[in-house]
């Protein structure tokens, strides 16, 4: 059974203060036993280009264990932003692109998000937006309702499902959305549960969000009381075919 970490960030963050290496990552993938994740820069990298090289470097190093996902500020010139979407996606190999409402200061619905979701739909790859409790006024479940509407052949993943307080919600509205997607770092293992059966195995995934929190994701769906095909698209299935990874 493939494992996939959809959902795990490298390098420096000014927004909350964190930071994680290569080594970090690597090393918590081999314990766990995860094969492969996809990798993000912190919203607060003070240089994401640098960050997205980076990440490009790790993959090329880890063929088949490291995937790349863009997360730039979308709060300047509209034109770079495009063309370092475009670049991560169609030089670098990226599955994705990230709308990361707190760490941006960003309403999903807000017109600075629109070449974020644009980009995601032109190069065909799926938008993960930030969605935590963590993160209010900017990421209510709710506020994705309109880019689920707007773009009904976008796959849209919900990063974090809410994360515990706002997961209910956000369930209940993937439910009513067959393009949203649930990432489940952060969520209690009753509330796994209940998106899998709310949503299907084939619209939930796991993630880390952090490699020092990968052993404690890995082990929620160890113990949910799933079917072992609904673990085995949670952890690493609908990952994989969503993100179009070649494992």
């Amino acid at each position: 059974m493939p494992i996939v970490d959809a959902h795990v960030h490298l390098g420096p963050c000014r927004v909350f203060g964190w930071e994680m290496t290569e080594e970090l990552i690597i090393s918590s993938m081999d314990r766990e036993g995860v094969d492969a994740s996809i990798v993000q820069p912190f919203p607060g990298a003070p240089d994401p280009v640098k960050v997205h090289d980076d990440i490009a470097r790790l993959a090329e190093k880890y063929p088949g264990r490291i995937f790349g996902l863009a997360n730039i500020n979308p709060h300047q010139d509209e034109k770079f932003v495009h063309k370092e979407l475009v670049r991560c996606v169609k030089e670098l190999g990226f599955v994705a692109v990230k709308c990361h409402t707190i760490g941006h200061a960003l309403m999903p619905v807000a017109k600075d998000a629109d070449v974020l979701f644009d980009t995601a739909k032109e190069l065909n790859v799926p938008i993960m937006v930030h969605n935590a409790a963590f993160g209010i006024p900017f990421s209510s479940p709710a506020l994705l309702i309109p880019r689920a509407k707007q773009y009904p052949d976008l796959p849209i993943v919900v990063g974090h499902a809410g994360a515990c307080v706002l997961t209910p919600e956000a369930i209940i509205i993937a439910g009513e959305y067959k393009n949203m997607y649930l990432e489940t770092s952060w969520v209690m293992t009753p509330d796994i549960k209940w998106a899998i059966d709310a949503v299907g195995a084939d619209r939930v995934m796991m993630g880390s969000d952090d490699a020092a929190n990968l052993a404690a994701e890995v082990a929620k769906y160890k113990v949910i009381d799933i079917t072992e095909e609904q673990r085995r698209k949670a952890m690493g299935e609908t990952a994989i075919k969503l993100f179009k990874l070649p494992l």
